[in-house]
């Protein structure tokens, strides 16, 4: 299977995390990564049947934009890793360069952009989940893919849609896999039911998509996805 990665705004944890799964599979030949390979330009690249892509996109660097663009039309399915990526995540607070060009800068998820097939969430976007999805999309294994398909509709994520969508409808176990999935640690569990700090939340929906009431629904094919 050829594989295409790109990464643009984010951290690089969700790379890191895709080489891992990567390392992993003897059945994907990666033909194109700016960051890792010798090709840098995307018109010399063959067309591949899935492609990767970790990071927000600013809407001010053409160039960024150009890439993505050339990417949707080079590859069969376009797979977005991270929240970054799949909702804007942190980059939804960026505002850009520092003085003295203190430019604005818009950073969108990938979906505002271009048309995504399927959304691998998390900040980062886990080793293992992407080991399961490759090892699912070369088997064919439709049943699996369907919560990633569904996630790729979902375009905002945050503690504040975890707290309206299930606490406040009493969807809630208590189980706190929200609260041990935060990776800025904006969640603590009082009396049994998570309760967010909103000055903490950077938006990842990490804690959204880990909480297993919510990714019940997720599991059923063309779910209602908000």
């Amino acid at each position: 299977m050829k594989v295409m990665y790109v990464k643009l705004s984010d951290c690089s944890g969700c790379m890191i995390s895709f080489l891992e799964a990567l390392m992993s599979n003897s059945n994907i030949e990666l033909i194109y990564c700016p960051n890792i390979l010798d090709r840098r330009d995307i018109d010399e690249a063959e067309d591949a049947d899935i492609g990767f892509v970790s990071g927000s996109v600013c809407a001010e660097f053409d160039e960024h934009m150009e890439s993505l663009k050339k990417m949707r039309e080079k590859c069969e399915k376009i797979v977005t890793v991270g929240s970054c990526a799949c909702v804007g995540g942190i980059t939804r607070f960026c505002r850009g360069n520092q003085p003295p060009q203190p430019y604005h800068r818009t950073f969108l998820p990938i979906a505002d952009v271009v048309k995504v097939d399927y959304s691998i969430p998390g900040c980062p976007a886990s080793a293992e989940i992407l080991k399961k999805f490759l090892n699912a999309y070369i088997a064919g294994n439709n049943k699996y893919l369907i919560p990633f398909k569904n996630l790729a509709r979902k375009k905002r994520a945050s503690g504040q849609d975890l707290q309206d969508e299930i606490v406040a409808k009493g969807l809630c176990v208590g189980c706190g896999m929200c609260a041990l999935s935060c990776p800025v640690e904006a969640i603590e569990m009082i009396r049994g039911k998570p309760e967010v700090r909103m000055d903490k939340c950077i938006r990842c929906g990490t804690c959204y998509f880990r909480c297993p009431r919510n990714f019940l629904k997720l599991r059923k094919e063309n779910a209602e996805v908000i």
